[in-house]
């Protein structure tokens, strides 16, 4: 079992309960699932500023920066190479069955187990927005048959589904404030931002599969415009 950890305005919604629905069917009796609320507008941490767009970023980012730092840690219990998923909820995943799989267990571990992945990079993303992808790097390629699925290095926008080690999760915030954009923004644009400045590229899980058409989004993961509004509007 793998520890999944979920950022929710409410753990008690119809949108909870969809969303957790849509990683047990792509990960069947493979999470334990824990929900985390999103930190509230009225939190002293939250930006002080009138604009709703303001305070809904800083809630997103101190969410994730809570769940890496904080909650991550206390509910790992293999230690620091021990892996972890987060998801924002509005995320969907590309039904297995387009790659002659049935769920994506298999490739999860595959790409878990890299031993690049795991002990220098220690995150991937599983699915990411409007990416750039590295040109010097080599794609790994799934190892079970009848599956086309690519994992290629890049960077991009959106952070609604990724994996983090524990030691990783533990020790994100403190690498990526260091560059620190002077923007106030959601966690992705921090992500992003980091990423082009520190020269560092991720892999993303299924980087080759574009879905839904013509929305930007790459991987396993999307977020499900087509049912939840965004939460930063």
């Amino acid at each position: 079992m793998i520890t999944t950890d979920l950022i929710f305005h409410c753990c008690i919604s119809l949108r909870f309960n969809i969303t957790k629905e849509n990683i047990e069917r792509v990960f069947p009796n493979y999470v334990n699932i824990y929900c985390f609320k999103s930190i509230p507008l009225n939190d002293s941490r939250i930006h002080t500023s009138s604009s709703s767009v303001l305070k809904k970023f800083s809630s997103n980012l101190l969410s994730f920066i809570n769940v890496w730092t904080y909650e991550i840690p206390k509910y790992s219990k293999n230690g620091d190479l021990e892996w972890s998923l987060v998801f924002e909820d509005d995320v969907n995943f590309v039904e297995p069955s387009k790659f002659s799989l049935p769920n994506y267990i298999n490739i999860l571990q595959d790409i878990m187990q890299n031993p690049e992945i795991q002990l220098h990079h220690g995150v991937f993303y599983l699915g990411i927005c409007g990416p750039k992808f590295s040109n010097n790097n080599i794609s790994l390629v799934t190892k079970f048959p009848n599956n086309t699925l690519l994992s290629t290095k890049g960077y991009g926008w959106c952070a609604h589904g990724m994996g983090l080690t524990t030691k990783r999760a533990k020790e994100f915030w403190t690498h990526i404030s260091s560059y620190r954009p002077a923007p106030d923004a959601a966690v992705d644009f921090f992500l992003r931002e980091y990423c082009i400045r520190s020269k560092t590229d991720y892999y993303i899980l299924g980087s080759n599969y574009h879905w839904p058409p013509g929305t930007g989004h790459y991987g396993i993961a999307y977020q499900d415009r087509g049912r939840f509004y965004s939460g930063m509007n």
